[in-house]
């Protein structure tokens, strides 16, 4: 049984799904809309490139929106 943790952050706070095993996660950060930064254990990885990824037992994958620093 895998025991990943994925953390949704979005304006509202933030969603954590507990217990997942690798497929699940992979189909809830498939089905987010709009452009998403993912990091599985501290380390950025495409979103695309998610299918790819071997995603560790008790990982922990956080899923963010894009952030952008600019002039106001």
């Amino acid at each position: 049984m895998s025991n990943i943790t994925l953390k949704i952050l979005d304006l509202t706070g933030d969603t954590v799904l507990a217990d997942l095993d690798a497929d699940a996660v992979r189909a809830e950060v498939t089905a987010l809309d709009g452009e998403r930064w993912v990091f599985v254990d501290g380390r950025m990885v495409q979103r695309d490139a998610l299918a790819n990824i071997d995603i560790a037992e008790n990982a922990t994958v956080l899923v963010t929106r894009q952030m952008v620093a600019g002039l106001v």
